[in-house]
């Protein structure tokens, strides 16, 4: 991947600016009450408490740069001003996201992805990981596996493809498959453990995938549409 010097000053600028409203937040505003509070135990607690917030911070400060410059879909070249963009809110997002670790488990992770931007509807499983979550709506009752993966991004041939991708009611995403790039599950729709969706990928509502590439699986055991001489 292509790195400038003008994106590790960018990135540097952008965080240390999340870092500064933390600080201003908890350091100014609690910790000094802290040591009053929880006596002993004030250093885990301010600790605690800075990580949540400065995941909190970065997740509003990706939706502001978002609402004033939405990431573009298609495919661009790495020296485009679309992968810089890019690159920087990915930092923001990763950053945060291991920060967040703590705070994130199978019952407050649609609280998070809805943080760094994800749409995501209710009754959702959410066993995967993702990547640009601000490129990602998940249905009601959506269900996404253990080792799963989507992301709106895939770099290949020296550029980068961005797309949507949206998983719709009641679908689910299988254990370790992935779903990157430009990718549209209809409702109801199941894309069996393992299988990868190349971008562009667009599954009608309630049809069963498999296979790397991902494609319609007829099982064996349905029965064969009959033919005109019948």
């Amino acid at each position: 991947m292509k790195a400038k010097f003008s994106d590790f000053v960018m990135c540097v600028g952008v965080l240390g600016l999340i870092i500064a409203i933390v600080w201003l937040i908890v350091g100014v505003g609690f910790v000094p009450f802290s040591r009053i509070w929880f006596g002993d135990y004030h250093a885990v607690v301010d600790i605690l408490l800075f990580m949540l917030a400065y995941g909190i911070v970065s997740g509003l400060t990706l939706q502001l740069l978002l609402k004033i410059k939405p990431l573009p879909c298609g495919e661009f070249s790495m020296d485009s001003p679309v992968f810089t963009y890019w690159k920087l809110l990915s930092v923001i997002h990763l950053l945060a996201q291991e920060v967040m670790i703590p705070f994130t488990s199978i019952f407050t992770k649609p609280l998070v992805w809805r943080l760094f931007g994800a749409k995501v509807g209710s009754d959702v499983a959410l066993g995967g990981a993702v990547g640009e979550p601000f490129m990602v709506t998940i249905g009601d009752g959506a269900v996404l596996g253990f080792g799963s993966v989507i992301a709106g991004s895939v770099i290949a041939d020296g550029k980068i493809i961005l797309g949507e991708v949206r998983i719709g009611a009641g679908a689910t995403l299988g254990v370790y498959s992935v779903a990157m790039g430009s990718i549209d599950i209809g409702d109801n729709a199941k894309i069996v453990g393992g299988s990868v969706l190349v971008p562009g990928s667009a599954i009608p509502a309630g049809e069963v995938w498999r296979g790397n590439p991902a494609r319609k699986w007829i099982s064996p055991g349905a029965p064969k549409a009959s033919s005109a001489a019948d």
